[in-house]
């Protein structure tokens, strides 16, 4: 499957705890994907504007969905994008969070584009 850009915001909550039970740190590089069913994958991560890419794993379910799973498995784009979720909230389109050490890598300096694949 070809690499998927999409709209990447930052997962913040620093000491708070995700998905999969990781304690959030900026050491470890991990992201959130919307599906239950993508924990503890490697991902590779690219920036397209500045070129910078890592690999992460994912340690925590979001943005917004759960179950997302035409989007991270096939060809769907993701739900968040309608600007409603599965429960009915406000999104702001993202379709991965990034973790501190992912956003520092790849030179996040506010929401914008990614492209991310599993590795």
């Amino acid at each position: 499957m070809a690499a998927k850009r999409v709209k990447a915001t930052r997962e913040g909550l620093l000491g708070q705890l995700t998905a999969s039970g990781y304690r959030i740190d900026t050491h470890v590089p991990f992201v959130a994907l919307p599906s239950t069913k993508a924990l503890f994958r490697a991902v590779r991560v690219r920036n397209p504007v500045t070129g910078a890419s890592c690999a992460a794993i994912v340690l925590d379910v979001g943005p917004w969905n759960t179950h997302d799973d035409a989007y991270v498995f096939a060809e769907a784009r993701p739900e968040a994008e309608s600007g409603r979720d599965l429960f009915d909230r406000v999104t702001n389109g993202a379709g991965i969070d990034l973790g501190e050490r992912v956003w520092r890598v790849l030179g996040m300096t506010d929401n914008g584009d990614v492209e991310w694949e599993f590795l």
